[in-house]
């Protein structure tokens, strides 16, 4: 998968957490959503941090 598509589906995925936590209907339902939420952005971290490491291996091997 491309970068950019990858983050834009974790974005997506953040994104529809946040709206499955608006509608939950108890507790146990938005905290199971905040924990989903916070593995798309931790998905996402992961993804930009090893784009940043890949950009910086290529800079200073020239």
């Amino acid at each position: 998968m491309d970068f950019y598509e990858e983050v834009k589906s974790c974005l997506d995925e953040i994104q529809g957490e946040i709206e499955n936590a608006r509608q939950a209907q108890n507790r146990e339902e938005e905290i199971e959503a905040l924990k989903d939420m916070l593995d798309g952005f931790m998905r996402g971290t992961q993804s930009v941090r090893q784009h940043i490491d890949n950009f910086n291996d290529r800079r200073w091997r020239q």
